[in-house]
């Protein structure tokens, strides 16, 4: 570790102390105030302050150091944006999550979509699977959604790091080679654990001690551009993804195409190489989980989280797109996105297993 990270991580230590003063508070668990790990990260530079990154997306009810603006001075009305670092901040973001999501989110697709064809070669193993999944998703859906996040953090939770918002995987151009694949499937282990999740969040109320509200937040991880949709858990995205590669008859169909609108992506999202045999997409950027209690929803919240987080993948991650899946019976949400400059990739993941999960569209923003 360099004397300059050093450095760094004493200061932010500082700034977090010198915070609880001025607003005579404990530090809310272990959330990071992200404006501080933000000006931490970028070493003071006033061109890469907070400050000038909330000038620049046009968010004007976050104050410098990401308290929100939109309520009185109220201690008890007090949301900032932090980042979660710990174990314990992410209960409260996991009840917000079932809340607006609601269990769907994590289960599977049933298979009364599937030809007769394809319930005769898989039906009998993996029928079984889903309908015990699913039944055990809708039992425990807060704690398979607490579980799957403490899953996608581990890395950040339990990594020494210096740069709360520094890359753990830069990006590469993907070449048909096999020391690609084998170079890619490390890395994608890796991007399952090291997701960054924001949250705007404040004290229940002074006599509640450490126990948080959050009413906002959003994930940040890297994800393969296949157009799969992640689960909670990210061993079944591994495993999914093993029998997707694993069984030609599978992967033959795949993905289809939907718009053709395939030129904003300007990515390798192709699962196959020119010989025919098995690749893997690079990985990318992939904005999930953007959740808003609906009392605050129609305030500008969403956005401006979505625009902060595009901020980290091009400003600190140095990548030139991000994708998201969104639901195309969401209006609010679609409208959203679309107006933020997201386009439909075309593709969708179509396993013969995905069921409605084929109609999700799969769409990416070009950064710069």
């Amino acid at each position: 570790m360099s004397a300059g990270k050093e450095t760094c991580r004493g200061n932010l230590s500082e700034h977090l102390e010198s915070i609880c003063h001025r607003h005579h508070t404990s530090p809310p668990l272990n959330l990071v105030p992200f404006s501080e790990a933000w000006n931490a990260e970028s070493d003071g530079l006033q061109s890469s302050s907070f400050s000038t990154l909330l000038r620049k997306i046009g968010c004007n009810f976050l104050s410098s150091d990401g308290m929100l603006r939109l309520f009185s001075d109220d201690e008890n009305e007090r949301y900032r944006l932090y980042l979660a670092t710990d174990v314990d901040d992410l209960p409260p973001i996991a009840k917000l999550t079932i809340d607006v999501f609601d269990v769907t989110a994590i289960a599977m697709s049933s298979t009364s979509s599937w030809s007769a064809m394809e319930k005769a070669l898989l039906g009998a193993v993996i029928e079984p699977a889903i309908g015990m999944y699913n039944a055990w998703a809708h039992a425990i859906g807060y704690t398979e959604v607490l579980s799957g996040l403490r899953r996608r953090m581990r890395i950040q939770m339990t990594d020494a790091r210096d740069d709360w918002l520094a890359p753990l995987v830069l990006p590469n151009d993907p070449s048909n080679n096999d020391a690609f694949n084998e170079n890619n499937r490390a890395l994608e282990n890796l991007a399952s654990r090291s997701s960054l999740i924001l949250a705007l969040a404040r004290h229940a109320s002074p006599n509640d001690g450490e126990e948080m509200e959050v009413v906002a937040s959003v994930e940040l991880r890297l994800q393969p551009t296949d157009a799969k949709i992640p689960f909670s858990q990210p061993w079944l995205d591994y495993l999914e993804r093993r029998m997707i590669r694993s069984l030609p008859f599978l992967t033959s169909k795949m993905m289809t195409t939907a718009t053709g609108n395939e030129t904003m992506a300007s990515e390798n999202v192709t699962t196959k190489d020119n010989t025919g045999k098995s690749n893997n997409p690079p990985l990318r950027p992939y904005l999930c989980n953007l959740c808003v209690a609906p009392n605050l929803r129609s305030l500008g919240i969403g956005r401006a989280l979505c625009r902060i987080v595009e901020a980290i993948a091009q400003e600190k991650w140095s990548y030139s797109h991000i994708y998201l899946h969104v639901d195309p019976t969401n209006d609010a949400a679609r409208k959203l996105y679309e107006k933020e400059g997201y386009v439909d990739v075309g593709r969708r993941w179509n396993a013969i297993w995905a069921g409605g999960a084929s109609e999700i569209s799969y769409y990416v923003k070009r950064l710069r």
